[in-house]
């Protein structure tokens, strides 16, 4: 008695992975965000763009306004984990958002994303869990734990904290439109760290 295994059916020629038509979705995305903003963005430009269905994109992205957070998101890179210099360790939080804004047109796409998260009450909580888990989580961490080494001030403020770290990111990018300079996160950093001094 022979045995057939079964084989996965191959994508047929010209057939995109889920991958590859998700990647391009985002990339589209980002090129109708700079060119159109947020408040003129097309669904139909980044179908057409993408090669991909609107029904394919709504069905990912039921609130258009989280594709455009996720494709910002996109271009930022996880933070990287360094040794045991505080200012270095809350510097490397906020550098990939650093870095993204100087990758091509990122600053634009950021704004835009920022933009629509405002407005939309989904990428809001989409943008506002990324920060948490990615800025604000991390930096309670760091924060206590030089607390308790006297580095800085225990009644330490987080919210006060986040906005010190982060907020010169946002009034640059919403209000200069331009990417962030070279150093940014150092510096920031460092002030943040002089301000919580004990």
């Amino acid at each position: 008695m022979s045995t057939m295994t079964q084989k996965t059916p191959m994508p047929r020629k010209g057939q995109r992975s889920s991958e590859e038509s998700r990647a391009a979705i985002l990339q589209a995305t980002r090129e109708e965000m700079t060119e159109n903003g947020w408040r003129k963005f097309s669904v139909d430009k980044v179908s057409r763009k993408a090669k991909a269905s609107k029904q394919t994109i709504y069905r990912w992205w039921p609130a258009i306004g989280n594709m455009c957070v996720e494709a910002a998101l996109d271009l930022v890179a996880d933070a990287s984990k360094l040794g045991r210099d505080p200012a270095e360790r809350i510097a490397a939080l906020i550098q990939p958002i650093e870095d993204a804004t100087r990758q091509g047109s990122g600053h634009a796409v950021l704004r835009v994303a920022m933009i629509a998260a405002s407005d939309d009450p989904a990428a809001g909580e989409t943008w506002r869990a990324w920060m948490k888990d990615n800025i604000r989580a991390p930096l309670r961490l760091i924060l206590a734990e030089i607390a308790a080494k006297k580095i800085v001030r225990r009644d330490f403020d987080l919210d006060d904290a986040l906005d010190r770290l982060t907020g010169q990111i946002w009034s640059r990018a919403m209000i200069m439109r331009a990417p962030l300079p070279e150093n940014f996160s150092h510096t920031q950093a460092r002030l943040l760290l002089k301000a919580l001094a004990p």
